[in-house]
């Protein structure tokens, strides 16, 4: 007789991408593009992961304007999903859990000019982080396939020195940013963003997400 066969997904990693609606963001993208360049003339750089580049200092949800006030409705309705599919999946596992807390989210801009690019990184002490696009730069460096794009890496170590057919472990991913997305994965996964290389500028916001349990009491 033949096995009895069942084969399942274990340690899932959810990444999200979001598209705010078009007409919406060309509006917030015209108005924060125009803010942050603005800012970044006044505002020395607060250096992190970037090589090259302008770092805003993660105040950017407190600018105040219309813009940016969107782009936060925006990234709370998105964690909010990352949350609820993440429930989703561990009640399929038969592991019960609500959330039962509150989302403190941080935020900063970045801008990045031809050669720039950000270093392997991850976002300790955070649940969620993501980065939402402004500016993609896209039709300056269409020559270069990598250019500005983001890579998420495999989290568990090792598993590119393992070969199965289709190579499916220890991959990059790799996403091309397009203006109006969003992307949002877990804080612990290392990522980096390759080497822009148009000649116009890559503008971008990226944020954190930290869960604050409720006590029980």
């Amino acid at each position: 007789m033949p096995l009895e066969k069942q084969i399942s997904m274990a340690f899932p990693t959810l990444i999200g991408r979001f598209t705010a609606p078009p007409q919406d963001a060309a509006r917030v993208n015209a108005e924060l593009q125009t803010q942050i360049l603005e800012r970044e003339k006044v505002v020395p750089n607060d250096p992190h992961a970037n090589a090259g580049g302008w770092h805003s200092k993660s105040d950017f949800f407190e600018w105040q304007s219309p813009a940016v006030r969107s782009l936060k409705e925006w990234v709370g309705e998105a964690i909010q999903q990352m949350i609820r599919s993440t429930l989703d999946y561990m009640n399929s596992m038969g592991m019960r859990k609500a959330f039962q807390g509150s989302i403190r989210l941080t935020a900063w801009a970045n801008v990045s000019r031809k050669f720039h690019f950000h270093r392997l990184h991850n976002h300790p002490g955070c649940s969620w982080s993501g980065v939402y696009y402004v500016n993609d730069g896209s039709s300056e460096a269409d020559s270069s396939p990598l250019s500005g794009v983001l890579e998420l890496v495999d989290p568990r170590p090792f598993t590119e020195m393992v070969f199965t057919p289709g190579e499916p472990y220890g991959q990059r991913i790799p996403i091309r940013p397009k203006a109006g997305m969003m992307v949002i994965f877990p804080s612990f996964l290392y990522h980096l963003v390759n080497p822009y290389m148009g000649t116009g500028e890559r503008i971008s916001v990226a944020f954190n997400a930290q869960t604050i349990e409720q006590k029980a009491g």
